[in-house]
């Protein structure tokens, strides 16, 4: 657990040495009335009466003579000064009530936050200073109960608890699950080409600032989700462990869907993180507190993923740009296909193609990671055999994505299990990425619960609209593509489009 800090202890102490030597101070003077004279020492005082007997036989007898109004105007004076007394004494006991309690309470309150911090988010949202005969009834600031309520330590602490279900959560999800075997490659990281991405290289920004934005853009397959499934992983891992992001705990909260409109400003955003905590934490009893969400995301406790950006709806994008200053979270991953224009991006991560000669090493790694190099470990010459198959269909250049690297890897195991070696040549990369398609409709079948089953027949004839013009790949207008599916007499030409573009394929570009 974290240690409180310095400052705070000292501020306490001295809270508490102040409080207890104040009674001290107040009470050491003693009032002095008008007429009266203090007499500190004994013998000096018994020395003066026997020194000076006429001036005392001259005071009684001046007490005699007095008349009796004066002596009640003495009384009545007397009287009011022991009243004025008795007010101050009263005063400060309650003064020195209050101390005490004000010091039980810091006491009670650090005990908690130190023993058993969760137990402040049960905190009322207000809170009323009682009446007194010397102080009215207040209430206490919004602004320092949410202090004492969400400090850190209360947040690292509600972190750990969720943490082991967030984790089977995230790891459960289907397009985490999909990415789970990561290889790291060449990537532009603020426009310089590194040849690794690790946690020690982003642990900078997310140890230090306060604010962390960060932008992974590229190609479709370029590993853009991969990359922040990563860092996802990386958040969710303690300082003291390898390969830690932050100096506390995250944990991912990954937008990939449409998210409802309805509402102004960052509502259905709140909305749409709260459903996906409310899921994570596996508690059905458990409501959601928004306020401490909020504080989540402004803390950086929560580490937003925000999915293919660029192929969302644009109500959606508006809902999820960052660049309005009540944009909720401080931690944000958006993945895109396109260079957002974001404000205020920490960090830029451009996804990268690899040429042939870092075919056979990214493919070793993947497998295992996968678990299967067992397969290929044998036999090392046929599996870089295999490697140089594809590296001479794609050429030197740097023309190889992640996505095509990886299908590729999962062709050579599929064949290697099964003991299909009529499969383990690869004559053309179409039908590759035709299988690709068959798993994604399958994928996008199970969402939408419809079927589509000329799935390949619509993806081929979109590919030509893109090489149609000067046999290069392109975008193909979305009028020119619809045409053509009416010109083949497909009354539900718009329903492909739209189908293809859940999949991934969009015949256009967004603007």
């Amino acid at each position: 657990m974290v240690k409180p800090p310095k400052q705070t202890l000292l501020a306490v102490l001295k809270i508490a040495l102040f409080s207890t030597s104040l009674p001290l101070i107040v009470t050491s003077f003693s009032p002095v009335y008008p007429g009266t004279k203090q007499v500190n020492n004994l013998v000096f005082a018994q020395e003066n009466v026997e020194s000076n007997p006429q001036t005392s036989a001259d005071l009684d007898q001046k007490k005699t003579s007095q008349p009796t109004e004066q002596k009640t105007q003495e009384k009545s004076e007397n009287s009011e000064e022991n009243q004025d007394l008795q007010k101050w004494l009263i005063l400060i006991k309650e003064l020195e009530q209050w101390l005490i309690l004000i010091i039980v309470l810091i006491g009670l309150y650090f005990g908690v936050l130190l023993f058993h911090p969760l137990c402040l988010l049960i905190l009322p949202a207000e809170f009323k200073i009682p009446k007194t005969p010397m102080t009215p009834e207040f209430k206490l600031p919004v602004g320092i109960l949410r202090f004492l309520k969400y400090r850190p330590w209360v947040l690292d602490a509600w972190v750990k608890k969720h943490l082991a279900t967030f984790q089977r959560k995230f790891l459960e999800n289907e397009t985490v699950e999909e990415r789970k075997d990561y290889v790291s490659l060449p990537v532009e990281l603020n426009s310089e080409e590194i040849d690794e991405l690790t946690a020690e290289t982003l642990s900078e920004p997310f140890k230090k600032e306060k604010r962390v934005r960060l932008l992974i853009w590229g190609e479709g397959g370029s590993g853009k989700t991969t990359i922040a499934c990563q860092i996802a992983k990386w958040a969710m891992k303690k300082q003291h462990q390898s390969k830690a992001l932050a100096k506390h705990l995250m944990l991912p909260v990954l937008i990939e869907k449409e998210i409802d409109n309805a509402g102004d400003g960052i509502k259905p955003i709140m909305e749409a993180i709260m459903a996906e905590i409310q899921e994570s934490i596996d508690n059905e009893q458990m409501i959601v507190d928004e306020l401490l969400v909020k504080q989540l995301l402004r803390q950086r406790r929560i580490l937003l993923i925000v999915d293919r950006y660029s192929e969302l709806s644009q109500a959606t994008q508006e809902k999820f740009n960052p660049n309005p200053k009540e944009f909720p979270a401080n931690a944000l991953i958006v993945t895109s296909r396109i260079e957002e224009n974001f404000r205020g991006i920490d960090i830029k991560i451009k996804t990268l193609r690899f040429d042939g000669g870092k075919l056979a090493y990214f493919i070793e790694q993947y497998l295992k990671e996968c678990g299967k190099w067992h397969l290929f470990e044998a036999d090392q010459e046929e599996f870089l055999q295999e490697c140089a198959q594809l590296a001479r269909i794609v050429g030197e250049q740097k023309t190889i994505t992640v996505l095509l690297a990886k299908l590729y890897a999962e062709k050579m195991i599929n064949s290697k299990e099964n003991n299909l070696t009529s499969e383990r040549s690869l004559d053309n990369i179409p039908d590759l990425i035709l299988n690709h398609l068959e798993k994604l409709n399958r994928q996008g079948e199970r969402e939408t619960k419809s079927e589509y089953p000329t799935i390949k027949q619509d993806a081929q004839l979109i590919a030509w609209k893109c090489l149609e013009e000067s046999y290069r790949s392109s975008y193909a207008e979305r009028g020119a593509v619809v045409k053509a599916f009416e010109q083949l007499g497909r009354n539900d030409a718009t329903f492909a489009s739209k189908a293809l573009e859940k999949l991934g394929i969009n015949s256009e570009p967004k603007k």
